[in-house]
């Protein structure tokens, strides 16, 4: 059933996060903003092109639906969140309707989305995906498996995927969302099979993943010239150290171990172990299986279309399992999977991809099993129709 848009906020920052990947964009919702640990704010929708192979765009979205929108104020504070995030460019929607807007906003760099395009989106039938499930209802599924377990954890483990962008798309968004990925499909796999557990964890897995490949596309710009060999040790150093080069990681790691040197007892002895308890431990993180494979859709410009495929995935209304994902993105999934130790196979079977009124196995199902989506994890080994841009 296709969800209706009302007079509501969050109706029309999933609408415009439709119009916009009706557009052939990357689009996340509620992407929080921190500063030290501390949250400042959300950022309603960010936005990530690829309008070539060798240039990459993010932009912000600020929406506002209010009777008084306080339309200049919102200008300002989006230019001034632009700067802070260090982003390409900003959108502000408002249900301001006054020409002298666009000026404004122009002068600002920004683009105004104001009333009157927001009443033509809204009366168009063709913006939402009858497909695809909303933020509201992903969270009210993530709710109901945590209170079946008397936690949060599920819930907050959302937060955190979408927290690795926090600071842009990213070396360390990688790492952020593999790390998170690793969790959740994990759990995925010692879930009740086929329990709205196993199928809440999965969309968080598929979620994380969409940004790890969004960041290593991200990443790809900076080598979009260099030889294969090249791009390569980029994706590399991206998975294995967190950074866009080595120089860059080793730079870190020798003035952590002069640290070391110089304070800790021992001084010279200490630091040699732990430096070399460190790089093997570097050197054990498998980042050659998301390198490689990464690479492959690099090669054909693939990387960002599977970004997309799967955040649709983790907001599909039937979310697909791993089998019936298309190869290419099958492909990165499986990497993913192999670089965090999990089970292809486990990871497969653990829901259905079932229509929406199919019956499941609750998670209630999963409790009386003994086996849970926050259990210990034992077992482990398209085209879219294009819409115009505002002008």
């Amino acid at each position: 059933m296709i969800r209706r848009v009302g007079a509501s906020g969050l109706d029309l920052e999933e609408l415009l996060r439709a119009y916009f990947l009706r557009a052939g964009f990357f689009v996340t919702r509620g992407v929080p903003v921190a500063y030290k640990g501390e949250d400042l704010t959300d950022v309603d929708l960010l936005l990530y092109e690829r309008p070539t192979g060798a240039t990459r765009r993010i932009e912000v979205v600020d929406i506002k639906y209010k009777q008084k929108p306080k339309t200049i104020e919102r200008l300002l504070w989006t230019r001034g969140l632009v700067d802070a995030l260090d982003v390409d460019g900003g959108y502000v929607a408002t249900t301001d309707t006054r020409p002298m807007l666009r000026d404004v906003a122009a002068k600002l760099g920004l683009v105004i989305i104001d009333g009157a395009d927001l009443r033509r989106i809204k009366e168009s039938q063709n913006v939402l995906f009858p497909e695809r499930i909303s933020d509201e209802e992903l969270v009210v599924q993530l709710t109901a498996v945590d209170r079946q377990r008397k936690g949060k954890r599920l819930s907050e483990a959302r937060k955190a995927i979408l927290g690795s962008l926090t600071d842009g798309l990213g070396p360390a968004s990688v790492v952020s969302a593999l790390s998170r990925f690793s969790e959740m499909a994990g759990l995925s796999t010692t879930a009740h099979p086929g329990s709205e557990g196993a199928e809440a964890t999965g969309r968080l897995a598929y979620l994380a993943a969409a940004i790890a490949c969004a960041g290593l596309d991200y990443i790809s710009v900076g080598a979009a010239f260099r030889s294969i060999d090249e791009r390569r040790e980029l994706l590399l150093n991206a998975v294995r150290f967190g950074v866009a080069g080595s120089l860059e990681g080793t730079r870190s790691l020798n003035l952590a171990i002069g640290l070391i040197e110089k304070y800790a007892p021992g001084g010279s002895t200490t630091a040699h172990k732990v430096e070399q308890k460190f790089r093997a431990d570097l050197a054990a993180i498998p980042a050659e299986i998301v390198a490689e494979q990464a690479g492959r859709l690099l090669k054909d410009g693939a990387l960002f279309t599977v970004a997309r495929e799967i955040e649709a995935a983790c907001y599909g209304r039937t979310c697909p399992t791993f089998d019936h994902l298309n190869p290419p993105a099958k492909s990165m999934i499986g990497a993913f999977l192999d670089f965090a130790g999990v089970n292809r196979e486990l990871f497969a079977s653990a829901w259905s991809a079932r229509s929406p009124h199919e019956p499941r196995q609750d998670a209630q199902a999963s409790a009386e099993s003994g086996r849970s989506p926050d259990a210990d994890q034992k077992t482990q080994e398209g085209t879219q129709e294009q819409a115009p841009l505002f002008k």
